[in-house]
């Protein structure tokens, strides 16, 4: 995948994975400031975006290097995760005009 595509994608799945959540219930009570909303989005895109670059565009033993190390913080007392209602929408939706197709 061409890295412009892997930073559309890191992008999206930040922005989405950031609306409609606790972030944005604590900016709107005043918690938070946008600043901060700000700084963690641009940290979780930055994340986002250097975990798929290795996972999609690098060779299988620098990706595991990566992934070892990052299992080290692996959240032993998180719930395992479900597929969320809320995106599911979109995928019985017709086909939408997409970033990562030539408009």
């Amino acid at each position: 995948m061409n890295d412009q595509t892997v930073k559309k994608l890191a992008l999206i799945i930040a922005a989405n994975c950031t609306r409609e959540s606790e972030l944005d219930e604590s900016l709107k009570q005043g918690k938070l400031s946008q600043e901060q909303l700000n700084s963690f989005n641009q940290q979780m895109s930055n994340k986002l975006y250097t975990f798929l670059t290795y996972l999609l565009n690098k060779p299988a033993d620098e990706y595991s290097v990566m992934m070892e190390a990052l299992a080290k913080h692996f959240p032993e007392n998180w719930e395992t995760p479900e597929l969320d209602q809320s995106f599911m929408k979109y995928s019985s939706q017709n086909q939408q005009s997409s970033p990562f197709q030539p408009h």
